[in-house]
């Protein structure tokens, strides 16, 4: 096993500086592919739906001073939400923005374009100054393995400001500290943990606490098995009233809030990504083909060394390599906790040569996602750029609506956070399940068959503007969202195709190739 002293020769020192470096490079590269569909035309454009929501709180953070946003009206309009969206990552932003500034008109934009890459960039830096002061073998497969895991460069990616990456970057942090309390490598490890799993917490209240519990279950074996790790109540009393005063400083600021799912959540959420279940194949895309071999290595490096570091590892691999078949979210997470297990799992084979060679097979998966996210089919590029071009157009028919008198915006769900961000008016819709009641209205809109039905809508919604898309999905994702059959002849294809002759009171403001928008008649 490698053993680096903390005191480097200078020739030492160089080459850890250039793999360093190296790796650096690599993993800002990979955060930052997609770079040409988010800057362009000299204009931000976000990566998703939520990100766009998350970045209209910060406007308003920014315009009304560092707070939480406990609810707000724009998204399901007029009745809005009360988010499980909290303060940390809104204020990360923030604080960046006024840190660029001086340097760009659209600093808020910038910022939330760049703090996703700066968190993969800070853990990767992270990673590599812990592993060194644990003096970890294979470090440098570790960290290349976090640098080019096309799950976590989603994570971390370049216009996807979205606490997943804030989320990776502390539980990174969490089980870090684990390891050091584990190896008895200083006090401070302690307080490590209690402060990153608490702010995990506060970020997100539903990955860290599934997470805690495995690794508080991986603590009771430990001291039950190992009593020279059994703390004293006065070594334990200071990091735990840490650990939940942290949490009640997130419960006075941001408060926990939990929604009933609506109705037809289930068939809405088969729209999000996240919530899709996911492959064999695509866990070796993210993970590489060790993820197969990963806990039997832990296992028998325990069963020969009595190495119970790398144990830390093994029930939060097993558990969130199952959890991601079931839910993509947390691909982020097995991903991560593979990486980290690389020093302890390849320790295992006893030769150093072998060791290498098996990383290196091993992420021949990853180098093919890479290559399909890189150099993509024709009709996966022709998707991209048809997206790109409803970016583009979708935001030059919200501008039009800038300065209009406030009114609610009636538009398909998936495009109102960028609706809101780009014209200042509230939507109906938005990219959150506690929009799902807004949602199915509009859904209700579109599919009617009568414009007396649709006026209903309009008049409960408050709805003064109208925002009409390509029909053949409109009406399909409908249709999916409400579990019925469209009619021949549903508003949304009128309202695209001849909007003069679609019967509501309604008059065309603006129109490109992608966007019809009207302007609802006040009564």
């Amino acid at each position: 096993m490698e053993k680096p002293t903390l005191t480097l020769k200078p020739l030492q020192a160089i080459t850890e500086a250039v793999w360093i470096l190296l790796i650096l490079a690599v993993g800002l590269t990979a955060f930052t592919w997609n770079h040409e569909s988010v800057f362009f035309g000299g204009e931000v454009y976000f990566t998703d739906g939520d990100c766009y929501a998350r970045m209209t709180r910060v406007r308003m953070i920014e315009a009304e001073g560092l707070h939480s946003i406990r609810s707000h009206d724009f998204e399901n309009f007029p009745d809005g939400t009360t988010p499980h969206t909290t303060m940390p990552l809104d204020a990360l932003i923030a604080g960046l923005s006024q840190i660029l500034r001086p340097f760009f008109s659209n600093h808020l934009s910038m910022a939330g374009a760049w703090i996703s890459p700066l968190l993969g960039f800070a853990l990767l830096v992270f990673l590599a100054a812990w592993s060194f002061r644990m003096r970890l073998p294979y470090r440098r497969a570790m960290l290349l393995l976090v640098a080019v895991s096309p799950i976590l460069a989603h994570g971390f990616q370049i216009g996807r400001p979205d606490h997943q990456s804030l989320l990776v970057f502390l539980i990174a942090v969490a089980m870090s500290a684990e390891v050091g309390i584990v190896l008895q490598r200083g006090r401070a490890w302690v307080f490590v943990s209690a402060s990153a799993w608490a702010l995990a917490l506060w970020v997100s209240l539903f990955e860290p606490l599934i997470l805690l519990v495995l690794v508080l279950a991986n603590c009771g074996a430990f001291l039950f098995f190992i009593p020279r790790l059994r703390p004293t109540l006065r070594q334990v009393i200071v990091p735990v009233g840490l650990f939940f005063g942290l949490l009640a400083a997130a419960l006075i600021i941001d408060g926990w809030r939990a929604a009933a799912f609506h109705p037809a959540f289930d068939r809405w959420a088969q729209n999000i990504g996240e919530l899709r279940s996911t492959t064999p194949t695509v866990l070796f895309g993210w993970c590489g083909w060790l993820l197969v071999v990963l806990p039997l290595l832990l296992a028998w490096r325990f069963r020969r060394d009595r190495e119970i570091v790398g144990l830390v590892f093994l029930a939060p691999i097993l558990a969130t390599a199952g959890l991601t078949l079931h839910h993509a979210r947390w691909g982020y997470f097995v991903a991560l906790f593979c990486a980290m297990a690389l020093p302890w799992a390849l320790s295992a084979l006893r030769w150093r040569w072998l060791a290498w060679i098996a990383f290196v097979v091993s992420v021949w998966p990853i180098a093919s996602e890479w290559d399909h996210l890189l150099y993509p089919t024709d009709s996966v590029w022709r998707a991209r750029a048809e997206n790109l071009a409803d970016a583009v157009a979708l935001r030059d028919a919200a501008i039009r609506l800038r300065g209009l008198p406030h009114g609610g915006v009636m538009a398909p769900w998936w495009f109102c956070p960028s609706i809101v961000w780009w014209s200042g008016q509230p939507c109906i819709g938005g990219s959150s399940h506690q929009s799902l009641p807004g949602i199915v209205d509009s859904c209700e809109f579109y599919l009617s068959e009568s414009p007396e039905k649709a006026e209903g809508i309009l008049k409960k919604r408050q709805i003064r503007y109208i925002f009409a898309y390509e029909p053949q999905r409109v009406i399909s994702n409908s249709a999916q969202i409400l579990g019925r059959q469209s009619i021949s002849t549903p508003l949304g294809a009128s309202l695209y195709k001849h909007p003069k002759e679609s019967g509501l009171d309604a008059e065309l403001i603006y129109a490109n190739r992608y966007f019809n928008v009207l302007g609802v008649r006040p009564r």
